[in-house]
This record gives structure tokens, C-alpha cells and sequence, in this order.
């Protein structure tokens, strides 16, 4: 196994315990593992984003145009992550706007969905919209964005499903039911969306 992942957000998505958890996984399985995280000011809604590498890799930072999943949680954060995905990469990006401050009086201006799509085209990117927040809302745990994310993710990476709810179960063991579920979720909806 040889893969990329980038990783982005804002502080409270989940976005570095998504990352741990893609780690720990390639740890288990016995591969190399780099990660990376950059935090800021993300406790406080900030810009958020971590890199993990798994299989023969050096360095800890993915390389422009070599991101084989990226997972964007907040669609304006997203647009950072364009320089590093590989031509044919898949870009999971999740339908949540979190409108900064200066935009908050001015939403026209926030990015649409069409732009977006575009820019990621541009990218020569696989797009695979999710809508995590009702999905994690659906799973009753609307807080589980990232695990939604987590199980589409492990869809197209091909990772081995009881493998990670094992590892869910070691780095969220509060309401664990509903994760799963939420994990499951995710995976489904990626099934329905890449066959």
C-alpha cells in the first residue's frame, strides 16, 4: 500500500483525529507512516489541515500533485488543498460552508458549489460530493462528520472495513454505536456514488 491523503478544514471538524485514525490504520497494517498537522488558531474556527502518507514514503509533507485521496470538510478551506492533488486523485468534499467572519455580512461572496466543482475539475480531480453533516445527523451523532468522511475514504482506498472500526473503537470509545454507524454510512454512500 502506497497513498497520500490531505486533509482539510477548520478547528473542530475532526480533521487531525481523521488523520490519526488513517495513520494508526497504516501503522497496524505494518506500513511506513508520515503525518503532518497544522493547527493555528483551529480551536477558534481557524484553518485546520494534516497530511497523512502511508507505504514507501520520506518526508512528512505530501509533494504538489501527488495527493491520491484529498478530503475537504469545509468547502472554502478546500480550495487550499488544489496544488497538491494528483491528476486523477479523488476529492471528497463535504457540502459544509462555514462562512469566516468577513463574510458572515456577505455570503453571496463565499464560493458556490459550481465554482467549486470547477476548480476542482481543473485539477483533473474524481469529485465525490457528500453530504456529512446529515448523514452523521441521520447516524443520531452530528458531530461525526469526519467519521462519515472516514468511512468514504476507506471505500475508495480500499481499506479493510472491520480494520478500522477496530481502530474507531481504540480512538473514539464514547458513543461508539453511533460512529459505526456513521462509519457505515459514509461507506454506503460512497458505493452508491463510485460504482
Amino acid at each position: 500500500m502506497e497513498n497520500n491523503f490531505y486533509l482539510i478544514g477548520v478547528g473542530g471538524q475532526g480533521v487531525i483525529r481523521l488523520g490519526q485514525i488513517i495513520a494508526d490504520y497504516g501503522l497496524k497494517k505494518g506500513e511506513r507512516v508520515k503525518f503532518f498537522k497544522e493547527v493555528g488558531m483551529a480551536q477558534r474556527g481557524g484553518p485546520v489541515h494534516c497530511e497523512v502518507r502511508i507505504g514507501n514514503v520520506f518526508g512528512s509533507r505530501v509533494p504538489p500533485l501527488s495527493s491520491d485521496i484529498t478530503v475537504v470538510m469545509e468547502l472554502s478551506e478546500g480550495l487550499k488543498s488544489l496544488e497538491f492533488i494528483k491528476p486523477g486523485g479523488t476529492v471528497i468534499l463535504n457540502r459544509k460552508r462555514i462562512y469566516p467572519i468577513d463574510m458572515m455580512t456577505q455570503p453571496e461572496k463565499y464560493p458556490q458549489d459550481e465554482e467549486i466543482t470547477r476548480l476542482f475539475e481543473e485539477a483533473n480531480a474524481k469529485i465525490i460530493w457528500i453530504d456529512a453533516g446529515k448523514i452523521a445527523s441521520e447516524a443520531g451523532l452530528p458531530i461525526a462528520e469526519n467519521i462519515v468522511l472516514l468511512g468514504a475514504l476507506s471505500l475508495i482506498s480500499s481499506f479493510d472495513k472491520e480494520f478500522v472500526i477496530n481502530i474507531l473503537k481504540k480512538h473514539i470509545p464514547r458513543e461508539l454505536d453511533k460512529n459505526i454507524a456513521a462509519f457505515y454510512a459514509g461507506y454506503k454512500t460512497a458505493e452508491g456514488i463510485v460504482k
